[in-house]
């Protein structure tokens, strides 16, 4: 898997993971689209590493 695709994978994550958190909270305010923000940021962060983890070790 080349890292174009692990990196378009995570970042894809994120942005579903904040669009969903924003429709679950119901509010458009800037504090909360900035804790959604972080959130997603490490979500996809989180995401991007057990995605490398996986291809890298147990898929071989």
């Amino acid at each position: 898997m080349t890292k174009q695709r692990l990196l378009s994978q995570a970042l894809i994550g994120g942005v579903l993971y904040f669009v969903v958190s924003l429709i679950l909270e119901r509010s458009f305010s800037s504090e909360v689209m900035q804790k959604e923000g972080v959130e997603a940021l490490i979500f996809a962060l989180v995401y991007g590493v057990g995605l490398w983890a996986y291809h890298r070790f147990i898929k071989k």
